[in-house]
């Protein structure tokens, strides 16, 4: 295979397989652009949790990231189909050994206060993220670009990262390996610019409030502070692309409570209501129903730090094959969720030379066996006791809820002896005691910031920011890091390491209980037309949304 083809063709095999499982799309195809200037441009939406921190270096959830999306571009952004096409960057030159990507930066490309932007402001924001004394938690990003994965573990200067501006609009990348998904990676927003003068001057205020940021995307963001619950973005007239921007404002605030939310729309005070569960079917035959399967797993972790019972392999086995995943999906959640025994969800990435997407290729782990799991809770008993008490770390939103309650009822059934006893947080401090390791047993998600296998099987790297539950396996590692580097010239090959690895994370350690790949629904005032729904990163998109009469 010619590798230089491969990065070429590859996404639009993506295209295929997302296309299939119905992830991207727009609410009306038609465009809206001829009613647009008689109604108002103004809608009010909410999300389910508190905007985090707007440093694009350190941000993590999917709600914070969605209003990143849409503040902050980078060299490259998603289009309508999630596919990877040029934003900041006019274009790109790619080597024929596909290891070094040239970026020209666009003549009128601008921040919000109207200064250029340059090729040195993607090289600091970039060096920020893996540089230990500022690094980021998905450093790991750039773990390919020349020297980076040494710097961010302290072995090498900063200094010998491998990018190079050569002038203002020039940004060159050297990768040590050829990278398929690299337009991808660059598309989102963890690695969009930033202002280094700018940043430096703000401190330690920086990115704290709206007043505290520079934009570089289709939209600004006013009337925030970072414990603040309602935010405002609003047109960006300095965006190199702001005729195709038609929404003047978005109102935004948090709504935790579905039913508030719903009530707040019917009542006309809210454009845009994520739901789930019941409301869901309540709302099945409501043509402002818009449901989108996302790109993404939700799964059990376990902290053996936390709880010596969690060390012991055969606890680890009988939790995870003592819960009914298809009745979480179907009759708990009931929101288009689908059950999943992998790590990687359906539809991030299909072999090249296959086609063929690597969920199915890799197959099912640990699949629902109530039998299995009472032998391997025998085994575990007999080592450690018959009683066994664990805490299950959940977010207290109604979703988190219903499925700690699910998963209590699950295992305390299932595994005579074991006590579960639910502690319910927000999500951001949910985010930062999984991040201390101050759990025991944790719900949590991963949504794919990209089509990159190893963003998912870097979750559990000896030495990864996010391997908050110390597994340890050497072996586990060597594969996926041979999937990344050595293996990288060969998808078939590729596919075979991350496989070997997934059955050694799953099947042999039990370091994870995969649960479901979500779906997203939406409640939409049916005079708003062309939302994008990303594959990757984001609930949506409104680039290019407007409202009609």
């Amino acid at each position: 295979m010619n590798w230089k083809k491969g990065l070429l063709v590859s996404t639009g095999l993506i295209t295929l397989t997302l296309a299939g499982c119905s992830t991207t799309g727009t609410t009306n195809e038609s465009s809206a652009a001829g009613d647009a200037t008689a109604a108002a441009q103004t809608i009010s939406v909410s999300l389910p949790a508190e905007l985090t921190t707007l440093d694009t270096t350190q941000t993590t959830d999917k709600v914070t990231f969605t209003v990143i999306q849409h503040l902050f571009e980078g060299l490259y952004r998603f289009d309508e189909d999630s596919q990877p096409v040029p934003g900041l960057a006019e274009g790109v030159d790619i080597s024929e050994d596909g290891k070094t990507y040239t970026f020209t930066i666009r003549e009128d490309a601008k921040w919000s206060n109207g200064e250029k932007i340059t090729s040195a402001d993607f090289a600091y924001a970039w060096k920020k993220l893996v540089d230990p004394a500022t690094m980021g938690p998905n450093a790991y990003l750039l773990d390919n670009v020349v020297n980076s994965k040494d710097i961010r573990e302290g072995n090498a200067s900063i200094d010998t990262i491998g990018l190079e501006t050569p002038d203002d609009q020039t940004f060159v990348v050297q990768l040590d390996q050829p990278q398929a998904s690299f337009l991808s990676v660059v598309s989102i927003g963890w690695l969009a610019p930033q202002n280094q003068a700018f940043v430096e001057e703000e401190g330690d205020n920086y990115a704290k409030t709206s007043d505290d940021l520079l934009y570089s995307g289709p939209f600004a963001l006013t009337d925030w502070q970072q414990t603040g619950a309602e935010w405002t973005m609003i047109k960006n007239d300095d965006y190199y692309d702001k005729d195709v921007v038609k929404l003047d404002e978005i109102n935004g605030s948090t709504i935790k409570e579905e039913n508030t939310g719903i009530q707040l729309f019917e009542s006309d005070e809210l454009d845009i209501q994520k739901i789930s569960g019941l409301y869901v079917q309540q709302y099945q035959d409501n043509d402002q129903l818009v449901t989108h399967n996302d790109i993404a797993n939700y799964f059990l972790d376990f902290n053996k730090q936390a709880n010596e019972a969690l060390a012991n392999v055969h606890v680890r086995k009988a939790i995870s094959l003592a819960i009914d995943k298809d009745s979480l999906a179907n009759d708990v959640l009931n929101d288009g969720a689908k059950p999943l025994n992998g790590l990687i969800p359906s539809g991030l990435y299909a072999n090249p030379n296959t086609n063929e997407d690597f969920r199915a290729y890799s197959g099912e782990y640990n699949q629902f066996d109530s039998t299995a799991a009472q032998e391997e809770w025998d085994k575990a008993q007999s080592e450690i006791g018959d009683q066994i008490a664990l805490k299950l770390l959940v977010t207290d939103d109604d979703n988190g809820q219903k499925i700690g309650e699910y998963l209590q009822s699950q295992l305390q059934e299932n595994l005579p002896g074991l006590t579960i006893t639910i502690n319910k947080q927000p999500r951001t401090n949910l985010n930062q005691s999984r991040s201390d390791g101050d759990y025991e047993l944790s719900v949590s998600g991963w949504i794919a910031g990209s089509s990159d296998l190893d963003s998912y099987f870097n979750l559990y790297k000896n030495g990864s920011s996010y391997n908050y539950g110390g597994y340890d396996s050497e072996a586990y590692t060597t594969l996926t890091e041979n999937a990344r580097t050595v293996d990288a010239n060969d998808p078939d090959k590729v596919f075979e390491d991350y496989k070997a690895a997934e059955d050694i994370l799953l099947t042999q350690d039990a370091a994870q209980v995969p649960l479901y790949q979500s779906a997203s629904n939406y409640l939409i005032k049916s005079k708003i037309k062309d939302i994008q729904y990303p594959a990757y990163g984001a609930y949506f998109f409104f680039r290019t949304a407007s409202v009609s009469e």
